[in-house]
Order: structure tokens, then C-alpha cells, then sequence
């Protein structure tokens, strides 16, 4: 691809440029890589699912001979640790090989039957059979605070090759290095199975531009998105405004409320302050499902949770962040919090690193700073002190959208963990209950979306096999004759998937 400037990536821990240049593409690649993308799209869609189920698995196995490469230079890029970049790189190959089994199955496909009825009268009943199709081309934007199980080949990439998408990849400037290697193990994927290479491609660049281009350009058909709420937004307004608007598909930010009943609490404060703090900090507080509010009722339980919380917070260990824009945000908004009044301030004091910080209110205060709910992105969070139960219940009725939602309770607290329950479905796309919400399980009953903000789409999840409905639309045959039906409504069934007909 032409290409006029190049840049270079820069290692987080130590702010010195690796080695490697890297290509800044232009309107011209997009253009370029979207139409070929297009040209191949109705072929590729037509594959047969053993095809992109071999795909998919070949991609993985590339991934897993690459493994020791990929995390090397992943660990430079992010500052993540090997340990972290090997689970996540696991977790990728284990999407693939979920959504390989998952397009064999045959599900997604929803072969769907109204039998014809010649005599029925007033007007005679047609044959009609119904299918799910891929959209076409698709873009993916990778995710700074996941280089693998959320970018080049993460989860996007492969539900949208497995419904027979072409997809263009747009990666994170963060870790180009990391993004050119996966491309190269799924390019080889694609060579080794015989398909046109025009299925991926992937484009790199620092500028806004590129991701704008790439959104607008009228090939593609829908997008898969995971950052911030700020350039999410942007995006996703532009998918809209485009003479065709597109279906985008943005996680952008979430506050993950957790509540903890007063039964729960009164048993187990230690435990429960000492997963808490765990769970903020993982990833040095980088994940969207970090637990951003806590709600706990005045006790001295309570106060024991928080006090124990507190002392955990002051002896945690500076963690470097992604990026230095990332370190320069979570700063500057942590700071600004600070500066509001009804809130305390309990912070680290570590000699390299960002410090981990706690802050604390009460109900009232929360009810008057909705402002507060707002995502900061770091090992930050903020516990709210409510008079009791029945407080913290009515807080619940205010919330903005979120990825998870946590109850703790034991069971003397079912009355109002019901209430609560209740609530929480209209704001979380995931309800935990007793544990914690950092680690998504990559299965086919997870929904990882949510109401505004947490997603643009709640209807919709990110992770688990449900995914590749993001990439599909149906189709109804009306009157189609056998031998010119796609092979998942024929009658005789050769791809052996489930069949409903006349709702059975």
C-alpha cells in the first residue's frame, strides 16, 4: 500500500522508541482495502462453515507458534506483564476456536420455516424460509487496554470471519508492532486455507483521519469499536450521518456499580475489602469492568470494609499505564474529582508508577454529583456511604448504563437483593452476584454490552459466541424452488443445522 509518513511505538515503562517503523496509511489504503474487501465479500460470505471453521482454527494455531514473539513485543508496547499477555493471548485463541465451533453449528444461521398452504383461504399461503447473511466488510478499531483479545485477531475479527465478513482492521498506535505480527499469523492463515487475502487487512496510523475514513467509506457495513466514550461517540455519529448509516458497535465506558448488602457485609468485610481492592488495581485498573462504585450501608462492618480498604489503597505499587496520553488523563481527571467537594481522597504514595486512589462519599452527595458516575480510566474508585439498604436501593434507580452490575448478599438480604435485582437488569448487560466483575468468560451465554454508555448497542454483546449476530442480517426466500435454496433451508438439510418450521 502507498504510504507517505511512517511512526514508531513507544515502550510505556521506559517512554523510549522501539524499534520498527511503521506505515501511516491514507485515505488511499482505506480505499484501497475496502474495495478489495467488497470485491470478495459475496464470495467469501458463500464459503461453506467447514471452510471458515478451518479458518479460524488455522488462525489460532499460527497465533499459538507465534506465542513467545507476540508477547515479547506485546509486553514492550503495553508494559503488561508476560504473565497477563499470555492468558490474554489464550483467551484469543480460545475465541477463535469458540466461534470455529460456533459457525459449524450452524445456530447462528436460524433456518426458519412457514410451510407452504395452497388451501388456505382467503389467499394461499406461500412457502417462505428465512436465514441469517453476513452484512459484508466490516471494520474493527483495536483496543488500547487489550493488544490481542480485543484488536487485531480478538474478538470482533473472528465472530465477523466466522459469519463470512471481510474485515479491516484499523489498530491501536499503541502497539503497532504487536498488531503487524497477529496480521502476518492471520495472513498466513488465509494463504494456508486458499481464500483471497482481501478477507483482512490491516491499516495503522496516530490520526483521527484514518478512523474516520475508515468508518465512512461506503463499503463497509458495520463496525466493531472499544475505547473511550469521547471517540466513540464521534464515530458513531458518523456512522449515522453517512448517506447509509451502518450499524457501529461501540463498548465506550462504564461505571460497573457494585452493591453489598448489609448480611454480606456484616460476615465478610475483610474478604470483601480485600477483593475490592484487587479488583480496582488488576490491570492497573485498565479494565472496562473495573468496579468503579461501591454503595455499602453505615454499620461497623462497614466501617471495618472501608478502613481495611483504605490501608490496602495506601500500600499498593505504582503500575504503569498503556500510554502516557492514558497516565495524563487519569491524572488530570483524578485531580479535577478531587478538587469537588463531598468527597475524600486515600492515595498511594508508590516511587514509580501511578498511585491507586479511593475516594469516599455519602448518598446525598452522590444524588446531587451525577457527574460522578463518569468512568475515570486507572486503578481509581469510589465508595458511597448510604444510611441503609433501603438507601442503597433507592440509588439504584439512577444509574447510567453500564457493562456489569454486582450484588452481594447472603440470603436474609434476598427481599431487597430482589428489588435490587430487578433494577439492575435495566442498567447492566451482566449481573453478578457475589464476586466481582473484572474477567469476562468467553462462552455462548456471555453478554458483554449494556445500555448507554456502556455500548451503542445493548441489544448486542462483544464477547461469547452471540457476537457473530452483530455481523448478520436475515433474508426470507419466498417461494424459492428447492434446487435454488441456500443449503441451511434446504428441505433435505446438508449442513445438518437446526431447523424451526411452522415455530417448532
Amino acid at each position: 500500500m502507498s504510504t507517505r509518513h511512517t511512526f514508531y511505538a513507544l515502550n510505556p515503562a521506559t517512554e523510549q522508541t522501539l524499534a520498527g517503523q511503521f506505515a501511516e496509511h491514507n485515505q488511499a489504503d482505506v480505499n484501497l482495502a475496502a474495495s478489495a474487501a467488497h470485491e470478495v465479500a459475496k464470495s467469501f460470505r458463500q464459503t461453506s462453515p467447514k471452510t471458515r471453521s478451518l479458518l479460524l482454527q488455522a488462525i489460532a494455531d499460527c497465533l499459538e507458534e507465534q506465542r513467545e514473539a507476540i508477547v515479547e513485543r506485546a509486553n514492550l508496547e503495553s508494559a503488561l506483564p508476560p504473565a497477563r499477555l499470555n492468558g490474554e493471548l489464550s483467551r484469543t485463541t480460545a475465541q477463535l476456536r469458540l466461534f470455529a465451533d460456533v459457525v459449524e453449528g450452524g445456530l447462528w444461521q436460524e433456518a426458519i420455516f412457514d410451510t407452504a398452504n395452497p388451501n388456505r383461504e382467503p389467499l394461499a399461503k406461500p412457502d417462505i424460509r428465512r436465514q441469517n447473511i453476513g452484512l459484508g466488510p466490516v471494520a474493527v478499531f483495536g483496543a488500547s487496554n487489550f493488544p490481542l483479545a480485543f484488536s487485531t485477531a480478538g474478538g470482533d475479527t473472528a465472530s465477523a470471519l466466522a459469519a463470512g465478513c471481510p474485515v479491516v482492521v484499523k489498530g491501536h498506535p499503541a502497539h503497532p508492532g504487536t498488531s503487524e505480527i497477529v496480521a502476518k499469523c492471520i495472513a498466513k492463515a488465509i494463504e494456508a486455507q486458499q481464500l483471497p487475502q482481501a478477507i483482512f487487512t490491516l491499516l495503522q496510523g496516530t490520526s483521527h483521519e484514518l478512523g474516520q475514513a475508515v468508518v465512512s467509506h461506503p463499503a463497509i457495513k458495520a463496525v466493531g469499536f472499544t475505547g473511550s466514550i469521547h471517540g466513540g461517540r464521534a464515530l458513531f455519529d458518523l456512522a449515522q450521518s453517512r448517506s447509509e448509516p451502518i450499524p457501529f458497535y461501540g463498548e465506550l465506558g462504564a461505571s460497573n456499580p457494585v452493591f453489598i448488602l448489609s448480611h454480606r457485609m456484616a460476615e465478610h468485610a475483610q474478604s470483601l475489602a480485600e477483593e475490592y481492592i484487587l479488583s480496582m488495581n488488576m490491570g492497573c485498573g485498565q479494565f472496562c469492568t473495573k468496579p468503579a462504585v461501591v454503595f455499602v450501608a453505615k454499620s461497623k462492618a462497614s466501617e471495618e470494609f472501608i478502613a481495611t480498604v483504605r490501608q490496602g489503597i495506601k500500600q499498593q505499587p505504582g503500575q504503569t499505564m498503556l500510554t502516557g496520553g492514558i497516565k495524563h488523563n487519569y491524572l488530570v481527571q483524578s485531580e479535577e474529582r478531587a478538587s469537588q467537594s463531598g468527597l475524600t481522597r486515600t492515595q498511594s504514595q508508590p516511587d514509580n508508577g501511578v498511585p491507586s486512589m479511593l475516594f469516599e462519599t455519602t448518598s446525598d452527595e452522590w444524588r446531587n454529583n451525577p457527574q460522578w458516575q463518569e468512568e475515570i480510566f486507572g486503578p481509581q474508585s469510589i465508595i458511597v456511604v448510604c444510611e441503609d439498604d433501603q438507601d442503597m436501593l433507592q440509588l439504584s434507580t439512577n444509574l447510567a448504563g453500564s457493562l456489569t452490575a454486582t450484588i452481594h448478599a447472603e440470603e436474609p438480604d434476598y427481599p431487597i437483593a430482589s428489588r435490587l435485582l430487578d433494577e439492575l437488569e435495566e442498567v447492566a448487560g451482566r449481573i453478578v452476584f457475589n464476586g466481582w466483575p473484572t474477567g469476562v468468560e468467553v462462552s455462548y451465554a456471555m453478554v458483554h454490552g449494556g445500555p448507554y454508555p456502556a455500548s451503542t448497542m445493548p441489544a448486542s454483546t462483544s464477547v461469547g459466541a452471540e457476537a457473530i449476530k452483530r455481523w448478520l442480517r436475515p433474508v426470507a426466500y419466498q417461494s424459492v424452488p428447492e434446487a435454488l435454496l441456500p443449503d441451511a433451508l434446504k428441505s433435505q438439510n446438508p449442513l445438518s443445522v437446526r431447523q424451526s418450521v411452522d415455530g417448532k
